[in-house]
């Protein structure tokens, strides 16, 4: 059987790490946005909807940058049916995980929790029913 050895010497630096590298994603999956992040019917809930237990918890993990929206959401998510006053967001069925997305939560939502978290956001566009116009246009946006 053959053996490996890593030797590490701390005193042997290439190059600092970038802080974006510790980073995470936020998706429209189970409880990650609604009941989750955002629940403005909470009783722990800020100004804003966000709850501030989870956003006490999300401190301890000291990230520097969130992807949103996170994971297969992505692929048909259309940010424009996130924008604008909640009260006239469209309700969509959600194919990727099956389920109804009121679109409560959305770009100017992620970006004010960013902004509270102190997080660089990360827009992750749609590359499986979007266009590259609806990119540009968020990019714009």
């Amino acid at each position: 059987m053959k053996t490996a050895t890593i030797n590490v010497d701390p005193s042997h630096v290439i190059d600092e790490v970038s802080p974006l590298v510790f980073g995470g994603f936020i998706e429209h999956m189970g409880r990650c946005v609604y009941e989750g992040v955002y629940d403005p019917d909470s009783t722990v809930a800020d100004e804003d909807g966000f709850r501030t237990d989870v956003m006490d918890a999300l401190r301890e993990l000291q990230m520097t940058i969130m992807r949103y929206p996170g994971g297969n959401f992505a692929s048909g998510y259309h940010w424009e049916d996130g924008v604008g006053p909640q009260e006239q967001r469209p309700t969509v069925r959600e194919l990727a995980w099956q389920s109804i997305e009121t679109n409560a939560f959305g770009t100017d939502e992620f970006l004010k929790l960013c902004r509270k978290m102190q997080w660089e956001p990360m827009m992750a566009v749609n590359l499986g029913t979007g266009t590259p116009e609806e990119a540009r246009n968020w990019v714009e946006y």
